[in-house]
């Protein structure tokens, strides 16, 4: 089916955000038009300047306030003239404190399709999924996970979640497992059901590291944060997994907008395994001034052991920014 075109306006939605941010900088990094969504116009300035800091041409950006990621009308004012859209900004994006997040995930990703069939020059929409709609860490599958798979397990702790589970630790992120698992199948329902004009991607990625480009570090940067400056929580709490350096999922997004053969696909966002201790000895050995966690005692602190099917982004892209050029860019990024 027919892609974004050269010059092309593409809509990225909630291009504040870490992963967002970084598709819209690479969308106008490959020649295209660009109209971000906010939530509101305050911080459109601060993106215009760490844009053009990156050699971007902002003359090809513009904002639209979207304040309700629920709402078909706004989607269909913001998308209005687009060819593309990257729908990043899914509601139930990070653990949040709502257990709506799953209901309104699915509500936001069927109100921007329903309103992209109603826009003639929709070519094609990109949803942000995420490993978790296939992977329930600390599982294992002895065969490589494939864009076949799905969470199922994560799915029946939602269903049949009691009001004890709902009072654990762990319950946000089975919240969030669930907005992205319901939200990508109700949107590949969506599509069978209606068979509109254009065609759906969507992209799983794994752990995100890499250059924060303006703002403080959130999402899973905030983890690399944490360990520069010596709290090993994070390396506790979280079971090593895959990687992706930020850039790359970016590429991959406009990739996905642009790229004929990619249309129609599930595709993994995951460059390799890391181990916490990987992570430590790497920073450690780049800035020896950082004061950092000691290291971790076991399996935690090994890579990942499961294998991920990462093929079709590995023929996209043409390769992987690497996880020790991932994490130095990241950490000079903060300041280190």
């Amino acid at each position: 089916m027919p892609t974004v075109a050269p010059n092309g306006l593409i809509v990225v939605t909630g291009i504040t955000g870490y992963v967002a941010s970084h598709v819209g900088l690479e969308a106008l990094k490959a020649g295209y038009r660009v109209r971000g969504t906010v939530r509101s116009l305050g911080r459109t300035e601060e993106v215009k300047q760490a844009y053009a800091k990156q050699g971007a041409d902002v003359s090809k950006l513009e904002f639209a306030e979207l304040d309700d990621l629920t709402s078909e009308a706004q989607f269909a004012k913001v998308i209005k003239g687009a060819e593309g859209v990257a729908h990043v900004a899914i509601p139930g994006s990070v653990p949040g404190d709502s257990d709506e997040n799953p209901k309104q995930a699915v509500e936001s990703t069927l109100a921007l399709l329903r309103a992209a069939a109603k826009e003639p020059s929709i070519k094609r929409v990109v949803l942000t999924s995420s490993s978790v709609a296939v992977i329930s860490p600390p599982n294992f599958k002895e065969e490589p996970l494939t864009d076949k798979d799905w969470n199922d397990f994560g799915q029946q702790k939602w269903d049949n979640a009691t009001e004890e589970d709902k009072k654990k630790p762990d319950w946000p992120m089975w919240r969030y497992a669930a907005s992205k698992i319901l939200s990508e199948k109700a949107a590949w329902k969506w599509v069978e059901e209606n068979k509109p004009s254009f065609d759906i991607v969507t992209i799983l990625p794994n752990a995100n590291f890499g250059p924060v480009l303006f703002g403080s570090p959130r999402s899973t940067v905030g983890w690399i944060w944490t360990i520069l400056n010596g709290d090993g929580t994070w390396t506790q709490q979280v079971p090593p997994q895959w990687f992706i350096d930020v850039r790359d999922d970016g590429r991959l997004h406009v990739l996905a907008l642009t790229d004929p053969s990619l249309a129609g696909k599930r595709i993994w966002a995951a460059a390799e395994p890391y181990g916490w201790n990987k992570i430590i000895h790497i920073l450690r050995k780049e800035f020896p001034k950082a004061q950092l966690p000691p290291e971790v005692p076991g399996a935690q602190g090994e890579p990942d052991r499961q294998k991920i099917d990462n093929s079709v982004a590995t023929k996209a892209l043409g390769g992987w920014i690497s996880l020790e050029k991932s994490l130095v860019d990241t950490a000079k990024s903060l300041g280190f």
